[in-house]
């Protein structure tokens, strides 16, 4: 998880989808999103074979490793911005 918050900052996944990962507007949620789906979208906008509403995606995962992919794809399908406390 830290590995992934790292690479989020580092790729700026938060300036469009949020500190909380949640989205907004016309920017889709990826906290709590399924793993495997989101591995699937970012690979899919880094091949060019998925198209988003702006050129920004494929912009943003250019420069990202498979791996890196990966990591990021963990981070964002077990994020939880408010976890509850111990006992709760």
């Amino acid at each position: 998880m830290k590995k992934g918050a790292e690479l989020a900052r580092q790729h700026k996944c938060l300036i469009c989808h949020g500190a909380d990962l949640a989205g907004g507007q016309q920017v889709p949620r990826i906290g709590d999103q399924p793993e495997d789906y989101l591995q699937m979208t970012l690979r899919g906008f880094k091949s060019g074979q998925r198209v988003g509403y702006t050129m920004a995606m494929g912009q943003a995962v250019s420069q990202v490793t498979p791996e890196e992919l990966d990591t990021l794809a963990y981070y964002a399908a077990n994020f939880r911005a408010n976890p509850a406390a111990p006992g709760k």
